[in-house]
Order: structure tokens, then C-alpha cells, then sequence
């Protein structure tokens, strides 16, 4: 009985401490894009990317988190000159509200996206693991054209992971995502390589700056805006 409440007891200090101080979990993360290449060129920049791995940062307390890729440089390795990701980038959550921001300049105009988070239908299996000596439990779900296998600890809070994924009861710490199209699909895995407490330089901040928008908004300005530019470069090749 004294072992049980020790363990008990140390269960739930680890969710208190999590609970009351900022960590950060870095992801390797793999982010596949598949579809007939014929060009031999850029079929290698494919290969390249495919089998190159990105690293990312997730920055939480209990009630928010901050989403970034990590700048690695790696000498021994020729940076691909084409620019190939499906993974969004600088993702502050607010787990209360439910919403998510992201602050940043498309198409020559800053904007703030502000949206609420998408919402998954989750299935937790009784199958689990250790990542990191944490033990995780598997859940899966359909969303779109993806189907998503998520591992998350319910030990750590949020109930949140990567990108926009959340909505389990505890933290993701290993994701796969795939997606099959008519002439393309798409793989993307993130699997937690470390988890520890931010220092005490580190902080979320909340985006703020930029013209409001929602995500479909952003989207349909940035559409129109190449539209534009697409057109106007037309007409200028056409005239000259």
C-alpha cells in the first residue's frame, strides 16, 4: 500500500509540475510529398526533401503553447533549393478558447489569423508504449482526405501536439499523418527526440500584429493576390 501511494503520489507532482511551468518538446519530423516525377532533377530535390528530416518546437504551460520549426544547420548536407513543406509554422494556441493565431506577411500585407482550432474525433485504443520513458497511449482518427495515428501521454498537458492537432486527453508525442489525393499523397510524421523544462529566458508570446483574419480569409486574399500577380505579369509578357 505505501509503494502504490508513493507512485501515486509522484504521478501526481510530475502533472502539477508540468502544470505550473513552461516546457518545451522538440519533434523529428519527416514531411513526405509523393507523386509522379518525370523530371530527373527535380525528382532528386523530392528524394532530398523526403529523406531529410525537420525539427520543431512546441513551447507549453497547461493552458497555451507555441509552435516553431527549429533552424538546424548542417554543413555536411547541400540545403535543396526548392522550397517543399505542407507543415504551418508559428502557431500560438490558447487551449481555453479553443482558437489559434499566427502573425505574419502574405502577400506583402501583414495579417493576423485569428480561427478556431479544428476539431478531430478521436479513438483511443488500449495499445501503448514509452517515448522518452513517458508511457503514451494510441488514438486515431479521419480528418479531411488524412488519416491521422497520434500517441499522446496523458500525464502532460495541453491536450494538445503539433500544428493544430488536440482534442485528446493529454499531450502528443508521436503523430503520423497521411493523405491520398487523385495524382499526389503525403506523409508527414512527428516523433518527440526531447522533452524538458524552457529556461527561464523563454516566453510564449501572443501574436497580436496584422489586419484580423480568419484562416479562410487569409487563404482567399492570397489566392486573389497571385491571381493578380499572375495576371499582371501575363499582360506585361504580352505586350513586350
Amino acid at each position: 500500500m505505501k509503494i502504490k501511494a508513493l507512485v501515486l503520489i509522484m504521478i501526481t507532482f510530475s502533472q502539477v509540475l508540468f502544470a505550473q511551468s513552461l516546457w518545451k518538446v522538440e519533434y523529428e519530423t519527416y514531411d513526405k510529398i509523393f507523386f509522379d516525377e518525370k523530371d530527373p532533377v527535380y525528382k532528386a530535390e523530392l528524394d532530398r526533401h523526403n529523406s531529410t528530416p525537420k525539427y520543431y518546437q512546441l513551447l507549453f504551460d497547461e493552458k497555451q503553447s507555441f509552435f516553431k520549426e527549429i533552424e538546424r544547420i548542417d554543413n555536411s548536407q547541400n540545403k535543396s533549393s526548392t522550397s517543399m513543406s505542407t507543415i504551418d509554422d508559428n502557431i500560438y494556441i490558447d487551449y481555453k478558447s479553443a482558437q489559434y493565431k499566427i502573425e505574419g506577411n502574405y502577400a506583402n500585407k501583414n495579417i493576423l489569423i485569428v480561427d478556431n482550432l479544428p476539431q478531430y474525433t478521436w479513438k483511443i485504443s488500449r495499445d501503448s508504449k514509452e517515448i522518452l520513458g513517458i508511457k503514451v497511449k494510441k488514438a486515431t482518427t479521419e480528418y479531411k482526405d488524412s488519416k491521422i495515428e497520434a500517441w499522446f501521454a496523458s500525464t502532460l498537458q495541453p491536450k494538445g501536439g503539433p500544428i493544430f492537432f488536440n482534442g485528446l486527453p493529454g499531450l502528443i508525442l508521436e503523430l503520423k499523418a497521411v493523405t491520398n489525393l487523385k495524382d499526389e499523397s503525403y506523409e508527414t510524421t512527428f516523433r518527440a527526440i526531447n522533452i524538458k523544462e524552457a529556461s527561464k529566458t523563454e516566453t510564449i508570446k501572443i501574436p497580436s500584429k496584422g489586419e484580423k483574419m480568419t484562416q479562410k480569409e487569409k487563404d482567399d486574399f492570397v489566392k486573389e493576390a497571385n491571381r493578380k500577380m499572375m495576371e499582371a505579369y501575363s499582360n506585361k509578357v504580352d505586350k513586350g
